[in-house]
């Protein structure tokens, strides 16, 4: 039995742990627990509190400070990001324009930054890119009072490793590498399960997504190899299995789902966000992890150092992060965006894709996201060039062979009938005329 001072002590403990719980369940004047114990309730009255419910709202966000406005805002983005209305309301939020010019991998925007590094305010970099871009000093640190809409990015995504706590970006969007397939109930096909159904020399026509850093990062995954490796023994091992498998591939493509589409193919590695987004219009279509496990993209939006307009260029990030601006996009364009409030306005098919990273997350190791590899990068680059080279030949060859056999095909009925057709004529000859006595053949037309 505890003496009179010990219980005291606890009784205190316990009240202080349910006032805490009363302070940030329930905002009130009151500045916190220590407030709640002065103010002598009772932990009956904490109770209560808790189960009856709070009826006051939540604490305001911190005020932005003022926007600039009657400026440009110059936009580098992937194509296809927006939802329909969001440039338009934070342009007449703001009086602010906002222009944009969009690039198809992030090799060529980093590409183009070399080129014109101060032609734009905002970019949206995959995560080796925001990696490289901050080691080469070229991102502006996060003006948090102009983007109080931070608390509603999800815990899992506020830390990453080359990025803590969101010193430089947001968290913009996120996808998931896989295996995108033609399911048919009257020719139903057995799920792949793994990446062998897409890689290697024996299997069906495949697509490949024309994403340098992705394909290669599954491919290397397969192996049993980091998809960031800069190890050269890694990247010959990485380029063989690709070439291997060339013969088999229809196409690397920007979207390899569009190949599923139509029908050339049944089997695509390709992106969640392209696979879910076709099986709106085709319900046959169907999207996996393969067991070798996957890879989290996260795309984030940037400030540029050299940016012109910092001060609207972050007043638009934070529009971005407003829960229904997330939530439009999102059901739009199919992007799931890591905003927690923004969840609960998604439409079904979003909520779909958020539970394909749910189940991620239960399996240990199963993704991992990819990294800058620094002074490997010009092997990738020429790996990559020369397989997309060789595949390119080869459809070239391919090409040609099925043009010669379509030819081919033309000219066999024709000579097949030509025999015939003249042993017509002889013998329609030969009854009209006495037979030849020469012992000389019949000329051939």
């Amino acid at each position: 039995m505890l003496d009179p001072p010990r219980l005291g002590l606890l009784r205190s403990s316990k009240l202080m742990r349910l006032a805490r719980l009363v302070a940030q369940r329930c905002p009130m004047p009151l500045s916190g627990a220590g407030a709640l114990t002065r103010a002598r309730l009772q932990a009956p009255v904490l109770s209560a509190l808790l189960l009856a419910g709070c009826t006051k709202p939540l604490p305001p966000l911190p005020a932005q400070p003022p926007i600039p406005s009657g400026q440009t805002l110059r936009v580098y983005t992937f194509a296809e990001y927006f939802g329909a209305s969001t440039l338009s309301q934070f342009e007449a939020e703001t009086g602010n324009k906002v222009t944009v010019d969009s690039y198809r991998t992030n090799e060529d925007m980093l590409k183009k930054l070399e080129q014109e590094p101060s032609r734009y305010d905002v970019i949206f970099p995959s995560s080796y890119a925001v990696e490289y871009l901050i080691r080469q000093g070229k991102l502006a640190e996060m003006q948090r009072e102009r983007v109080p809409n931070l608390v509603h990015v999800m815990s899992e995504f506020r830390n990453p490793p080359y990025d803590p706590s969101m010193l430089h970006c947001i968290p913009y969007a996120w996808w998931v590498a896989g295996l995108g397939y033609l399911w048919n109930q009257s020719h139903p096909v057995s799920q792949p399960e793994s990446l062998t159904t897409v890689f290697g020399p024996q299997g069906a026509e495949v697509a490949w997504m024309d994403d340098m850093r992705a394909t290669m990062g599954m491919a290397l995954r397969s192996l049993g190899h980091s998809p960031s490796s800069q190890q050269a023994s890694d990247l010959l091992e990485v380029q063989r299995l690709l070439t291997s498998s060339l013969p088999r591939v229809v196409g690397i493509e920007d979207d390899p789902t569009d190949l599923l589409r139509t029908k050339r193919v049944e089997l695509a590695l390709g992106w969640s966000t392209d696979a879910f987004s076709l099986k709106r219009s085709d319900p046959n279509v169907r999207f996996t992890i393969p067991r070798e496990g996957t890879l989290l993209y996260v795309d984030y939006a940037c400030v540029l150092k050299s940016s012109e307009h910092a001060a609207v260029a972050f007043a638009f990030l934070n529009h971005l992060l407003s829960p229904t601006v997330a939530a439009e996009i999102s059901n739009t364009r199919m992007l799931p965006m890591p905003n927690e409030p923004a969840r609960r306005l998604l439409d079904t098919e979003m909520r779909w894709m958020w539970g394909t990273f749910e189940a991620l997350r239960t399996r240990s190791h199963s993704y991992e996201a990819l990294r800058d590899v620094g002074p490997a990068q010009p092997q990738y680059d020429k790996i990559w060039h020369e397989l997309k080279a060789q595949l390119a030949l080869q459809q070239q060859q391919r090409q040609a062979a099925a043009a010669e056999a379509a030819e081919a095909k033309k000219l066999q009925p024709s000579i097949a009938k030509k025999p015939a057709s003249a042993t017509s004529k002889s013998v329609t000859k030969r009854a009209a005329q006495p037979s030849s006595t020469s012992g000389q053949p019949t000329q051939k037309r």
